[in-house]
């Protein structure tokens, strides 16, 4: 059996744990840097190791698979660290700071001969891979734009996580990369970009809306803390559109065609929340003793990660922690 080690105890470690709780034995420990904490948080899961330390869990020989649930900013030192371990790791998004970060990290686990896999849960989903089958079908005909919305009014204060630059805060890290991730799911990032920004106190991205226009294709991709919006995507083609309520969460879409009458509705609910479907993918894939996963390659992160690099480069965010590129 694979085993995995959860670092961190924060709320999207709870996500993960919620998801792979139904399989016994699969958890065998989480770590924090607070003792205590990690015991609160064994205490709500079938997990037989809480530690007070990473290194304790960087440790653990029972331990085949590291979560990483810390925030961004601490996610290659984390990474490395478990790497040393030799760990294959599954860890949060954004993957890194920067790409070249990611590179370091890809490269290491490569010298290790371990797994690694950022965890963009999103593309692992079931509506997600039916709707690609179904637009490579044709359905619509050709994607001509898409657009996709991902804002909250977030918690602001400037001891927030999402308004901390040493954490890597911002919205683009934050849920940024959904939009992100849906334009090059369903058309394309090459072509010109632009993009507007709100920038906070703390030096961060607190608002951004970014245009993409490649030839017969354009995209607009919005994300921020500021305001409640209503958060979907909309695919549309030649010959018709697909509206995704919470796309990068999604249970459900639905296909019109050019008239607007809806021709498909796909369902897919979560059987825990829609960790459970990039979990198994990790498992599948140590089980064909694989180092990278097809839906989510070492390749791919390079690439969102590059073109968030290259917008935050325009608009002068710098994260304390991140290695800039010399």
């Amino acid at each position: 059996m694979i085993r995995f080690g959860i670092l961190g105890a924060g709320r999207i470690a709870h996500t993960f744990a919620q998801a792979i709780q139904s399989t016994p034995g699969i958890m065998h420990a989480v770590a924090s840097r607070d003792l205590k904490r990690a015991q609160s948080f064994q205490s709500r899961y079938p997990i037989a190791k809480a530690y007070g330390s990473y290194q304790d869990l960087y440790d653990d020989p029972d331990v085949d698979v590291i979560y990483v649930a810390t925030p961004h900013g601490l996610h290659y030192t984390h990474m490395m660290a478990a790497l040393d371990a030799k760990k294959h790791l599954l860890t949060e998004k954004a993957f890194t700071l920067n790409a070249r970060e990611a590179q370091e990290v890809f490269d290491k686990a490569k010298t290790q001969n371990v797994f690694v896999m950022e965890a963009m849960w999103t593309r692992f989903l079931p509506v997600t891979q039916t709707l690609l089958k179904r637009v490579s079908d044709g359905i619509i005909g050709p994607v001509k734009s898409l657009k996709a919305t991902f804002s909250f009014a977030g918690d602001l204060r400037e001891s927030g996580r999402l308004m901390n630059a040493e954490l890597g805060g911002g919205a683009l890290l934050d849920v940024g990369i959904y939009p992100l991730t849906y334009a090059d799911l369903f058309g394309r990032l090459s072509g010109a970009m632009t993009s507007q920004h709100t920038k906070s106190k703390t030096g961060v991205d607190l608002w951004n809306k970014i245009e993409i226009h490649a030839g017969d294709f354009q995209a607009t991709l919005e994300s921020g803390f500021l305001d409640d919006k209503p958060r979907e995507a909309i695919i549309t083609g030649a010959h018709g559109k697909i509206v995704v309520p919470s796309f990068w969460a999604a249970e459900e879409a639905f296909i019109y065609d050019a008239r607007g009458v809806m021709i498909e509705h796909i369902h897919h609910p979560h059987r825990v929340n829609g960790f459970e479907y990039e979990i198994e993918a990790v498992i599948d894939a140590l089980n064909h003793h694989l180092l990278e996963h097809p839906i989510m390659p070492h390749a791919k992160t390079i690439e969102m990660l590059e073109h968030m690099d290259a917008i935050r480069n325009e608009w002068g965010v710098v994260y304390p922690r991140e290695k800039i590129t010399s």
